[in-house]
């Protein structure tokens, strides 16, 4: 089945986000790390890498340093308020789900 053109963009931005995690996760087993190992660890492209790099840089969670990325002590010390914000997003998409699908199947 396709995806119809209002899901492309949230489609999209799930892969993104996802591809955010890995880096994340990746950086919890071993940091620093630079963008060519870390592209050979989650087998994602270096350009794809880069990008959520400044993504993640932009957002606070990681930081440059000499030897690669590390992760934010600011990111380590709200670990539950990271959590706690995936969680309203998903709550919100849920409604959002359960609102289209009733006005879709009453119709």
């Amino acid at each position: 089945m396709n995806d119809y053109s209002i899901f492309k963009e949230v489609k999209d931005d799930i892969d993104t986000l996802r591809r955010h995690i890995l880096i994340i996760r990746t950086l919890l087993m071993e940091q620093p790390q630079g963008i060519i190992k870390m592209s050979q660890e989650t087998g994602i492209p270096e350009h794809k890498i880069r990008y959520s790099l400044r993504i993640l840089e932009r957002e606070g969670i990681i930081e440059a340093s000499r030897e690669g990325a590390i992760l934010t002590s600011s990111f380590m010390e709200n670990k539950r308020k990271v959590i706690e914000s995936g969680k309203k997003a998903l709550d919100e998409f849920n409604d959002l789900y359960k609102e289209l699908k009733n006005l879709l199947e009453n119709q």
